[in-house]
Formats: structure tokens, C-alpha cells, sequence
């Protein structure tokens, strides 16, 4: 990311799911280095037609977000692969910072999700 250009996009990708019915992303990051403009909801938690609740929190003072989706009374959950959200970010020092990521989700059929996260690294110059 250069300094004074962007916003730029982060996409937080759900990749091999099966059955998936409610995820809670966390997401940290060095808001020194980039800030959060907006979170946008992916198509993923959505396919089928089922009918999804997206909610957001972003803490610019302490570099978090919280992402939250569920496919309330869906018996089927979510499958395969594809962007659950999208963070808009902007630089706002150079530097590096890494976006690091956790959660936990649940099944349609219940019991719990089984979730790895990789982080990612931003560079400003």
C-alpha cells in the first residue's frame, strides 16, 4: 500500500466449508499503520438463497474488528468457497502491520465448526 492512495481491500475468504451456519471472525491489526473504513458483507453466507444477519464492529483505537454472520433456521448451512466479507482499509503511516485473524463457528447440522486462519501482512510505503 502506498501512503496518501487507496482505500484499499482486504477480503476475508471462507475456503472448503461444509455446512457452515453462523461464523464470528476477529480480526486485530496496528491502527498506527492502516485504519478501517468499512465492512462489507460477502456473497457466501448467503448462497442458496437463505437469508443471512451480517453485523460489524470496528475499535479504531485498538486495531479490531468483529465480524458475524448466521443463516438463522437454515438446516443446511453453507458450503464450499467464497468471500464472506471485505474490509476497506486506508494507510495512514508506513510501516508494516500484520492482520491477524481468530474466531469460531457453528454447523446447521449443531456442534461446532472447526476454523484455521492465516494471517496476512500489509506493507505501507
Amino acid at each position: 500500500m502506498r501512503l496518501g492512495s487507496g482505500p484499499y481491500t482486504i477480503p476475508i475468504s471462507v475456503v472448503g466449508a461444509t455446512g457452515l451456519a453462523t461464523i464470528t471472525v476477529s480480526l486485530g491489526f496496528d491502527p498506527a499503520v492502516v485504519r478501517v473504513r468499512a465492512v462489507t458483507e460477502g456473497p457466501f453466507m448467503r448462497q442458496g438463497g437463505v437469508a443471512a444477519t451480517f453485523t460489524d464492529r470496528v475499535d479504531a483505537a485498538t486495531g479490531r474488528v468483529e465480524i458475524v454472520v448466521t443463516r438463522a433456521g437454515d438446516q443446511i448451512g453453507a458450503s464450499g468457497s467464497g468471500l464472506l466479507a471485505a474490509v476497506l482499509v486506508e494507510p495512514v503511516a508506513a510501516g508494516r502491520a500484520t492482520v491477524a485473524a481468530g474466531g469460531v463457528g457453528s454447523l446447521a447440522s449443531g456442534g461446532a465448526a472447526v476454523l484455521q486462519f492465516s494471517p496476512a501482512t500489509v506493507t505501507v510505503k
